[in-house]
């Protein structure tokens, strides 16, 4: 894709990466996909990561990004009216996070499998248990 600047292919990709989560085990396209993952070292699957974040930004491909949820973060805050420079900052942050639970949960199932089942409880019992930044994450999951 990089050396034939094809942006079509990348953004294909992206949209695999994005919309396609481990819940389909019945679909054998699916599960090939997925295949290219497992095995990686950690730290490999974050620089893959990162390089389609950053390709992404660059194309102004932006996820996570809803104003409106960004306003419902910042009024639990206790910040009614919020200024344009605290709604950015804030998805900013949503979209960091966003980030975060998509390379967690793109991450090698069967190799991290256990610790992806410990988030979803913790979610259950309310609990906030993704690091904040993809690089936490990736230092989270290597141990």
């Amino acid at each position: 894709m990089e050396a034939e600047l094809d942006s079509m292919k990348l953004l294909g990709m992206t949209n695999k990466l994005v919309y396609t989560g481990g819940t389909n085990d019945l679909n054998k396209s699916h599960n090939r996909a997925m295949a290219q993952y497992r095995f990686q070292d950690i730290q490999d699957f974050r620089d893959q990561y990162l390089a389609v974040k950053k390709a992404c930004n660059k194309l102004g491909l932006r996820f996570g990004r809803c104003k409106e949820h960004a306003k419902a973060v910042l009024k639990d805050e206790g910040v009614t009216e919020p200024s344009q420079q605290q709604i950015s900052k804030t998805l900013d942050k949503l979209e960091e996070e966003h980030h975060v639970i998509l390379f967690i949960y793109k991450a090698d199932r069967q190799k991290y499998g256990k610790h992806l089942e410990q988030k979803k409880k913790d979610l259950l019992q309310f609990k906030d248990p993704f690091p904040k930044t993809v690089a936490d994450a990736s230092r989270v999951l290597a141990g």
